[in-house]
């Protein structure tokens, strides 16, 4: 996410730069004489007989098993077969204690495995209910009002924007009230008005990043523009406070030139919200209404209220 500080720092340094360009003439107004914008591999041998215990339980080479004498009576096991076999036996009883043993181990395995089975959908509720609510709410509405205190002049603007998880719409509208540059008591009026889609690019409980696209139209005093335009917008909470961290800016450029940028912070108040921060914006007529290109930077603060639900 971008930095706060870095898109404040970016608004105002533009503003800096809009703020001081000379205003050949009023925007979107003639010209008059007096003025001219791995698997695990099992181990070897795991699952095979003990081979010592195989060597170990074979008869005596003296008397093999199921032979007789040479007189046809039966064989008697020489003493030594017999000594061999009972500690064989003896040798034995703790092997089968130790195989005794080890079932349990596997059924305690087993058990532990069917009670992390029956743990795990609890796990995976929690962990779904902690998704869900950092997810963005399937519908957002937020509207309000704004007004900017500009070098030479004044705006109000009203704003309206409904936002899904990733797409929405804003629409807005600014009534620009300038000073007239002749020196007489009478006022220029510019409104401005924009339609944008918006696609969420990171999406949250806890913010937004948009890029934006749409249309724009510059109403000036003696011609309007309508052309294309393009933006991106942030908002970021601020911690666990209830302060968020906003900026927006958009540019159209053709037929005018527009940019319009600002940058501040937001106290959410419930569904209410108060807004403030710094607005810039530049306008340029590309000589459209007399051949003479005319265009205006202003700056100033600005400060707005508005209900989101």
């Amino acid at each position: 996410m971008p930095s706060s500080k870095a898109v404040l720092g970016s608004a105002l340094t533009a503003t800096l730069l809009l703020g001081g360009a000379p205003a050949e003439a009023r925007f979107g107004k003639r010209s008059t004489p007096s003025s001219s914008g791995g698997t695990t591999r099992p181990e070897r041998g795991a699952d095979r007989p003990d081979a010592s215990h195989e060597r170990r339980s074979r008869e005596h080479p003296a008397t093999p098993v199921g032979q007789g004498s040479n007189d046809g009576r039966p064989a008697r096991e020489h003493p030594a077969t017999a000594i061999g076999k009972e500690r064989d036996a003896q040798d034995d009883a703790p092997r089968r204690r130790r195989r005794r043993a080890r079932v349990p181990v596997s059924a305690a395995v087993v058990g532990v495995g069917a009670a992390g089975a029956s743990a795990s959908p609890r796990l995976n509720a929690t962990t779904r209910t902690e998704r869900r609510r950092d997810e963005p709410v399937p519908l957002l509405v937020r509207m309000g009002a704004q007004a900017d205190w500009l070098t030479g002049g004044g705006a109000m603007g009203l704003f309206m924007a409904m936002e899904g998880r990733r797409m929405g719409l804003d629409t807005r509208i600014t009534g620009l009230t300038l000073r007239a540059e002749d020196g007489s008591d009478k006022v220029d009026r510019i409104t401005l008005l924009s339609a944008r889609v918006t696609a969420a690019l990171w999406a949250s409980a806890r913010g937004r990043v948009r890029v934006e696209a749409g249309l724009t139209s510059a109403h000036a005093p003696s011609v309007i523009f309508v052309g294309p335009s393009f933006g991106a917008s942030v908002e970021a909470c601020i911690g666990a406070s209830p302060l968020d961290v906003e900026a927006r800016v958009n540019a159209t450029p053709f037929p005018h030139r527009q940019v319009d940028a600002q940058a501040g912070m937001a106290l959410h108040l419930g569904g209410f919200n108060l807004r403030g921060g710094w607005r810039a914006l530049y306008l340029n007529d590309a000589g459209h209404v007399d051949g003479v290109e005319h265009e205006e930077g202003f700056g100033g603060p600005y400060f707005g209220l508005g209900l989101t639900f």
